[in-house]
Parts: structure tokens; sequence; C-alpha cells
């Protein structure tokens, strides 16, 4: 009797404390400290992860095998020179990590955006993703990133990530992804903490 209290009380506590999600319209302006932005029209979004530092989004209405996240997230960085150091550290940064086969680049670029008043490097890349197993010549999906790392203007030791991502099996079209990444990294403003 006593394991079946036991069976029903972790029952009950499990379906209490299921995970309520945030679902949010596209078109809707999203507030982090320190940053906000507007999450792509087309879709409805689900939120995944939201605390002060990081927040990620997931389109709800994607094809099966075909993810789309938005990503944000708040770093501390160091001081920069200049803007030229500022890029040369995020390429690094974003070249850093373990080399355990997962991925495989297929075209990598990083630059100094030319539309933001503020220093920030945009990127976009493609890269073969192995899965977790790494288990090359098997099959992967296609991880596809479009974004940029900003300074803050307000507090320069501050960083700002901004990004879209999409993942899904290799020949699966997706035409207006760098439209909706163009115009998530355009709505971005940076504000107070």
């Amino acid at each position: 009797m006593r394991f079946t209290w036991i069976l029903l009380f972790l029952a009950t506590t499990s379906c209490a404390t299921d995970p309520s999600y945030q679902y949010i319209r596209g078109g809707e302006t999203v507030n982090q400290p320190g940053v906000s932005f507007v999450l792509p029209e087309s879709r409805s979004w689900v939120a995944i992860i939201r605390s002060t530092y990081e927040a990620a989004f997931g389109a709800s209405d994607m094809p099966k095998n075909d993810t789309l996240i938005v990503g944000v997230r708040i770093y501390n960085a160091p001081l920069y020179a200049d803007k030229q150091e500022f890029l040369e550290a995020v390429k690094k940064d974003r070249g850093a990590g373990p080399e355990i086969g997962r991925f495989k680049i297929i075209r990598n670029n990083e630059e100094l955006s030319s539309t933001r008043s503020e220093t920030c490097v945009e990127h976009k890349s493609a890269s073969k993703d192995f899965g977790v197993e790494a288990k090359r010549g098997g099959e992967y999906s296609i991880l596809e990133t479009y974004g940029m790392n900003c300074i803050h203007p307000i507090k320069p030791q501050v960083g700002v990530l901004v990004e879209l991502s999409r993942k899904a099996p290799p020949g699966t079209k997706f035409p207006e992804f760098d439209a909706m990444a163009k115009a998530l990294l355009r709505s971005a403003k940076f504000g107070e903490f």
C-alpha cells in the first residue's frame, strides 16, 4: 500500500510540474535586459529558454525534422581597442570548441556590419551536423546560422549575440531563411539593463 501511495504521489507531482510553455506570435517584440528584438512574423514561436542572460524561441509550425530557432545571449566581454580587434575575437571565439567530429563546416563568413551604428560582427555559416554520435559517412543534417555579435553601446563590457538558426535534412529548401534573419538582426535594439 505504501508503494502505491508513493507512485500516486510521484504521478501527481510530475503532472503538477509539467513545463508551461510561453507561446508568442510572430511579429511581437521580445524584451530582454539590454536588448529587444522582433520575432519573425511568418511563424508562431514557443519559448524554449527564457532567463536574464539568454533566450531561445523555436518555431512551432515547422515540417518534421526541420527546426528554426531564434537565440539571444548576453555575455561578459573585455574592452576592445577597436572594431578590428572585436572582429578577430569573434572569429576566434566562434572557431573555438572541441573537435569531436560532429560538425563539418561547409561555409562560414564573419565580417563587421555595414548596416549597424553599433560595433557588430555579422556571421553566416552552414555545417554538416553528424549528430551526437558523430558518425562520419552516415546521415547528417544541415545546420545554418545567421546572426551577429555586438558590443553593447551603453555597457561596452557586455556582448550581445542575436541569431537565427535552422537545422534540416540536406536538400530541404527554406528560401525565406536569409530574409527572416536579416529582419531579425535589423529589429535588434539596445537599451538599459
